[in-house]
């Protein structure tokens, strides 16, 4: 039998991250906490809050979502009629214009994969598909060793080519297929920082999904909170806080969306070279960076990696990380020394 056991929407996940800042931040009153804005978007659900309250909130928030729906329009694999969708749908191979946004993201998803030893992909969509977690969920089945060969056989970032003049995506087999997913709320988030920025606030947070980007100080004087789960698969206590200014965060983990099969849980994140989801103890990852699209798309490519590979890698990228794994007596956070420094202790 298979079951998307304990499956949260994001709706959820939007609602235990406004919970978790409430708990995380003091000096405040509840009410000061409810964010200014909420939408919807990529879906999944965003939240924006900042202070002092000096900028209207409904000027800000058509701008945001004008920002949001022509993101999505360009990016979404559940919308058939984006860009990308176009492009996935296409049996053309050889060079398709796209706008210069799209083309950008693949670039920097491009550096990613290089710099990740290939654990962030963004073609492995077709394998995302087969084990249930893409736009198509319908009459899902347990996927066996000869599916998964078939699907493998359209992954892989050699089939994928991007130009910025003028901006154009290549792809030398048919069916090729680009997932954005692990990026793209990121470069949400970014957007609509950067929304924030031209309209002057200097104390903001902006969250898509779970990725958030803070700038300036909460509303208790003092750098923004936020808390950091056990990776507990019926809901965890807070693990870790950070403290956040001019810094975006992401997490990456095993235990919000999964299917169960014959007693054993399978993450909906992919390992682009064996074609399975990722089995090892580390159940989260947070990242830290300026830009919260690299923090999403690191977030994903070391979950991939696993703790010993993720940590090697962040050292030498000089990314911060916050890993936490399953050990035999709980959980048991590490950070590396550039994460130290945004690690709050009551």
């Amino acid at each position: 039998m298979i079951t998307h056991l304990a499956y949260i929407t994001e709706y959820m996940l939007r609602i235990v991250y406004i919970l978790l800042f409430a708990l995380v931040t003091t000096a405040c009153s509840i009410d000061n906490l409810e964010p200014q804005i909420l939408g919807n978007t990529m879906g999944t659900t965003y939240s924006v809050q900042w202070h002092p309250q000096d900028v209207s909130a409904s000027q800000l928030k058509q701008k945001i979502d004008d920002r949001l729906q022509a993101i999505n329009a360009l990016m979404s694999t559940y919308d058939a009629s984006s860009e990308l969708s176009q492009f996935n749908q296409s049996r053309d191979t050889g060079w398709h214009a796209v706008d210069p946004t799209l083309a950008a993201l693949v670039d920097l998803s491009a550096h990613i994969h290089q710099n990740s030893q290939g654990a962030f992909d963004i073609t492995v969509g077709p394998l995302v598909n087969l084990w249930g977690f893409g736009p198509d969920q319908a009459e899902f089945s347990f996927p066996d060793d000869g599916e998964i060969q078939i699907a493998q056989r359209s992954v892989g970032a050699q089939h994928l080519m991007v130009r910025s003049d003028p901006p154009a995506l290549y792809k030398n087999i048919p069916d090729l297929y680009v997932d954005l997913s692990a990026i793209a709320k990121g470069y949400g988030v970014d957007a609509v920082a950067n929304i924030m920025e031209q309209a002057g606030v200097e104390n903001y947070m902006v969250e898509i999904g779970g990725e958030v980007k803070c700038k300036g100080v909460g509303y208790h004087g003092d750098a923004w909170r936020i808390g950091i789960e056990a990776p507990n698969f019926e809901r965890g206590k807070i693990e870790e806080i950070l403290a956040l200014d001019n810094i975006a965060v992401a997490t990456s983990g095993d235990y919000r969306n999964f299917i169960e099969h014959q007693g054993q849980y399978y993450s909906h994140t992919i390992d682009p070279t064996t074609g399975y989801p990722v089995t090892h103890n580390l159940g989260s990852i947070t990242v830290a960076h300026q830009s919260a699209a690299q923090a999403d798309a690191w977030a994903t490519a070391l979950l991939v990696l696993g703790p010993e590979r993720a940590l090697e890698i962040a050292n030498q990228q000089q990314l911060p990380v916050l890993m936490i794994t399953r050990e035999a007596r709980g959980y048991k956070s590490t950070s590396n020394q550039y994460m130290r420094r945004y690690l709050h202790t009551p």
